[in-house]
């Protein structure tokens, strides 16, 4: 029998690595269908909240909710009117189960936000390692201006001409020399430079100035990227060069690097300078901490849009964007939150009536 077993072997460890096989892409098959099941559940969750934030015009979760949970009621009410007990009883088992899929998402987006707020802390420590908290070495001290607007009453033609008049001057007097200061190698900070065009302006203009439009402070705007914190400071310290020289004036100062961060950890600097009397906005941004943020996953900006933390400063919901629809887009929200109204009425009255 020894021999039948020896040549036997082989023909076992075949079966068994096929087997191992079978499995392990039994296993890749299932996990794929698991993720392509969560990705799913995330995009439900942006589709409803989304749908409803545009439909009824607001970004409080707690109203999205009650008006969810108002609708399901009504059509809990239809579906007991036409099968009765246990057609309720199905109804109310699918409702758990979306619930349950819903819960299971949300939990798992504000996981994403958590490790996210982790990655932007370590790129933070590693940049600022043995600098102390509040130390000038982190940049500029805060210095606030609520009442900053540009001057005059004018309209946003008028101050989107006027800073694509004044970028040329404005990196030239400004920005080559903040550059030169920082790294006059050229090779480690890079500088982005525009005007912010008319459409966009216009936008943000109804969505947080309530149509004021000289309350928007970057239609010129500039980003300096860099490496180290000794950048950062060598830009700071031109700055206030430019600004003895009376070259241009610092009216407002937001410094996230020496302060706290925002509610998803995000660090930069953010400063209005005037310039040739029109404010503008300069940005200090740390590579490390814009690598973080350039490869976030879409779940993340996902967080933030679903409000599941606090809202990023001076940020936008979705539901916000319906204030800058076309007035063709607006009547049509108006029209589909008046069906869903109506119908929701309707099952309402059916039920009272006919028991």
């Amino acid at each position: 029998n020894q021999p039948s077993t020896a040549a036997g072997a082989p023909r076992v460890l075949s079966m068994h690595v096929t087997r191992a096989k079978e499995y392990e892409a039994l296993l890749s098959k299932l996990t794929k269908s698991s993720k392509q099941a969560k990705l799913m559940s995330f995009q439900g969750v942006l589709f409803g909240f989304t749908f409803m934030m545009s439909t009824f015009e607001t970004s409080n979760r707690t109203m999205i909710i009650i008006i969810m949970g108002s609708f399901a009621g009504s059509v809990g009410l239809a579906t007991h009117l036409v099968l009765g007990n246990a057609g309720l009883a199905c109804y109310a088992a699918f409702l758990v189960v979306v619930g349950g899929s819903m819960y299971h998402a949300v939990r798992s987006l504000e996981a994403v936000d958590r490790v996210f707020k982790e990655k932007y802390e370590a790129a933070y420590r590693e940049c600022t390692k043995g600098i102390e908290p509040g130390s000038d070495q982190l940049g500029p001290k805060p210095l606030s201006n609520p009442d900053l607007k540009q001057d005059g009453d004018e309209d946003v033609a008028y101050y989107v001409e006027e800073a694509k008049q004044l970028l040329e001057l404005f990196r030239r007097e400004v920005l080559d020399v903040l550059a030169n200061a920082a790294d006059p190698t050229g090779d480690t900070v890079t500088v982005l430079s525009n005007s912010k065009g008319e459409e966009r302006a216009r936008e943000k203009i109804r969505l947080d100035y309530n149509g004021v439009a000289a309350m928007v402070k970057d239609y010129l705007r500039a980003t300096f990227v860099v490496t180290t914190m000794p950048e950062v400071c060598r830009v700071w310290g031109a700055v206030e060069e430019l600004k003895a020289q009376g070259r241009l004036e610092v009216v407002s100062i937001k410094n996230r690097l020496r302060g706290g961060a925002t509610s998803t950890g995000y660090r930069d600097i953010n400063m209005s300078l005037k310039f040739q009397g029109h404010v503008c906005e300069i940005q200090i941004q740390l590579a490390a901490i814009l690598e973080v943020k350039h490869h976030g996953h879409k779940a993340y900006e996902l967080v933030r849009s679903l409000e599941l933390e606090d809202e990023l400063d001076e940020g936008t919901t979705l539901a916000d964007l319906t204030d800058a629809c076309s007035p063709a887009t607006r009547v049509a929200l108006g029209a589909l939150r008046f069906f869903v109204a109506a119908v929701a009425s309707l099952i309402s009255a059916l039920y009272i009536v006919f028991g």
